[in-house]
């Protein structure tokens, strides 16, 4: 399942050589920017977020999407589907996308409230994982600060944060780790603010680690903003639908020398940390022995 960046989605057949196009989506199908995906037995779970370009500085999108994936070998003897077969289940979208990236069905054509912590509106799912008993996916909401959590067979939708110690409190509730882990250096950064990524569920299942921004972001700086780079870690809660925040692995690089750089619908940050991590992955000591 291979997403685009401006919009739509090719299924491809690895099993063929050349690899062969099975399925083939357009982008009011499958929104753009889908950065997140997780097989549950046969459902193929996929998200769709904003636009790492500047044209995603204004854009606002959580969505998330279920394909049948046993759909994708025509019984007519046919090498592939016809286009936009089947189509997929719209298993969740936000009531304030906007009407970008392929999305026809939001409130406005653009959201110009930025991306600092209590002031901003905007979403941008991104990073999916599926919990070991492939009951329930998360994934990042890398602007609000919040895991959305789906059951794999209602497709009830469950929220956590990752701002409060409970996971329940949101910010006007006793801080979570990343407060503790924050840059303190910015004279003016919203400290506690995470800005989740790609994340990767521990093999015992109990945990995930998250990948946590920093303040001057290497890539999409106008939705990835954060104030504890580093690698997050989530404790796995209620059965898998839920979860809290215990600890960050605080990463650091900093500079002796900068020019202060701009920050879209940001902070403005001109102290010296550089790390911005953007992916985790867990890897088994056992796939070693």
């Amino acid at each position: 399942y291979v997403t685009l960046g401006g919009g739509g989605l090719f299924v491809l057949d690895l099993k063929s050589a050349p690899m062969q196009i099975i399925g083939e989506y357009g982008q009011n199908v499958i929104y753009g920017a889908g950065c997140g995906g997780s097989q549950a037995k046969n459902q193929m779970f996929l998200d769709g977020g904003v636009s790492a370009s500047g044209a995603g500085a204004n854009q606002s999108t959580f969505a998330i999407f279920s394909f049948d994936d046993t759909m994708f070998h025509p019984k007519d003897g046919s090498s592939s589907n016809r286009q936009n077969f089947p189509m997929p289940i719209r298993v969740y979208q936000d009531e304030g996308n906007t009407k970008t990236i392929g999305n026809t069905e939001g409130v406005a054509a653009e959201n110009n409230s930025g991306q600092i912590p209590g002031e901003t509106t905007r979403r941008d799912s991104h990073g999916m994982q599926l919990t070991i008993d492939n009951k329930y996916i998360h994934t990042v909401d890398r602007i609000q600060n919040v895991i959305e959590t789906i059951d794999t067979t209602t497709y009830e939708r469950y929220t956590y944060d990752v701002v409060s110690r409970d996971g329940q409190s949101g910010r006007n509730g006793p801080t979570g780790m990343c407060f503790t882990k924050s840059v303190l250096d910015g004279d003016g950064l919203t400290l506690n603010d995470p800005a989740p990524d790609l994340l990767e569920i521990t093999p015992d299942g109990k945990y995930l680690m998250i990948a946590l921004r920093g303040p001057v972001p290497v890539s999409v700086p106008h939705g990835a903003q954060g104030s504890c780079p580093g690698v997050g870690i989530v404790k796995i809660t209620k059965g898998g639908k839920s979860g809290m925040l215990v600890d960050v692995l605080r990463t650091t690089n900093t500079i002796d020398t900068h020019t202060p750089g701009s920050i879209p619908g940001g902070f403005d940050y001109t102290g010296v940390e550089r790390s911005d991590v953007h992916g985790a992955i867990v890897v088994s000591k056992y796939d070693y022995e």
